[in-house]
């Protein structure tokens, strides 16, 4: 991808200004329809997809027109742009895209790839985990991790943002407390009743398995004011749901943390961007499912499930995201959750769609293939 140097300072130089960065929308659009076209060249699958679709670059006029790819299709189609025949500094792997015995979908990214996306990535963090730092301050609460070292989790996104996020944000390193021998039930109460003001970060199945643990064994503790939950991950693919609103109660009643410093966190392997709560950033506790909030590289819109046309804020269907960190694949990606967009560009979440794969991205997913 010839245009792919340029279009990388480019980002970059937006992805240092933070979450303060411009939110111009045609600006947005602008570099939107120059990766769309770098992207279009680069890749012959996503090429005669959007060909078929008669969206040529030379007619795209608007972000929202980028034929938008859907996410199961990272599992049988290598969307790789910065190919340069070495081998990718990473690939990360996913299962939540994938059906009973199918492949796992696959991110490609090459060394300067997985640069951008630590670019891309931090900021967010920072801004809507951690919004009292300024400048290159870095935190002082102790990340206590419910989950592998990164060394044992190589094709992770989650994991690989967590140790990027630890190394440039935090004055301490991570402690993680799930290695590949189970979960060190002793060495986390020991952090938690140690270690002071935490930030404790977890998947919420590894939050849930740890909550009854502590709860059958009757401990508590009161973490430091300040500490605070980033939890990840929902009720879709899990042995069984776990409300928002229960599990923040059992956090207060075990950890000490109140409901308005636990942040959701919501990303993709096959995005390089992540959406969060606001609660933080914002300084007020939201109604759940809370607004989930992206970086000004990142926009969305939300679609009909069986026709895939873009419905009015306020109407549920299934989430589109445009992520120009995403540079090194597709920026435009089809997912199968379910949301509820508002006018100012933020979403509600509401699960995943019924059934393995709704219609529209199935047949969207064969002609991508065909």
């Amino acid at each position: 991808m010839p245009a792919s140097v340029d279009l990388d300072r480019d980002l970059r130089e937006w992805f240092a200004q933070g979450l303060a960065a411009p939110a111009d929308d045609a600006a947005f659009s602008a570099l939107a329809l120059r990766i769309f076209a770098a992207q279009y060249e680069a890749l012959e699958s996503y090429r005669a997809y959007c060909q078929r679709r008669g969206a040529l670059p030379t007619r795209l006029r608007h972000w929202s027109e980028i034929p938008a790819v859907p996410v199961q299709a990272f599992r049988d189609v290598r969307l790789f742009c910065e190919d340069d025949g070495t081998v990718p500094a990473a690939v990360f792997r996913t299962s939540g895209t994938t059906t009973s015995g199918a492949r796992p979908g696959e991110h490609y990214m090459s060394a300067v790839g997985l640069a951008r996306y630590e670019a891309s990535l931090v900021p967010s963090f920072r801004g809507f985990v951690l919004p009292e730092l300024s400048g290159d301050q870095r935190s002082d609460l102790v990340p206590l991790v419910l989950g592998p070292p990164p060394g044992e989790a190589p094709h992770s996104s989650l994991w690989h943002m967590v140790a990027t996020c630890g190394r440039a944000l935090f004055t301490r390193a991570p402690q993680y407390f799930m290695p590949a021998s189970g979960l060190d039930w002793a060495g986390f109460q020991d952090a938690l009743e140690t270690s002071g003001a935490a930030c404790v970060i977890a998947t919420d199945l590894a939050l849930d398995a740890w909550l009854s643990g502590a709860e059958s064994h009757g401990f508590a503790v009161a973490l430091p004011k300040g500490s605070r939950l980033v939890h990840t991950g929902g009720p879709k693919g899990m042995r069984r749901a776990i409300p928002t609103d229960a599990l923040y109660e059992r956090i207060a009643n075990v950890l000490g943390i109140p409901a308005s410093h636990c942040v959701n966190e919501y990303g993709m392997t096959e995005l390089s961007s992540q959406f969060y709560d606001g609660v933080l950033r914002v300084g007020a506790d939201e109604a759940l499912p809370r607004l989930k909030h992206g970086p000004p590289w990142v926009r969305t819109c939300v679609v009909d499930a069986q026709t895939l046309d873009p419905v009015p804020p306020g109407v549920p269907g299934l989430l589109r995201v445009v992520d120009l960190a995403n540079l090194g694949s597709v920026i435009a990606l089809q997912t199968e959750d379910r949301a509820i967009a508002t006018a100012e560009g933020t979403f509600r979440l509401l699960g995943r769609a019924e059934g393995s794969e709704p219609r529209g991205c199935s047949l969207d997913a064969e002609a991508l293939l065909s």
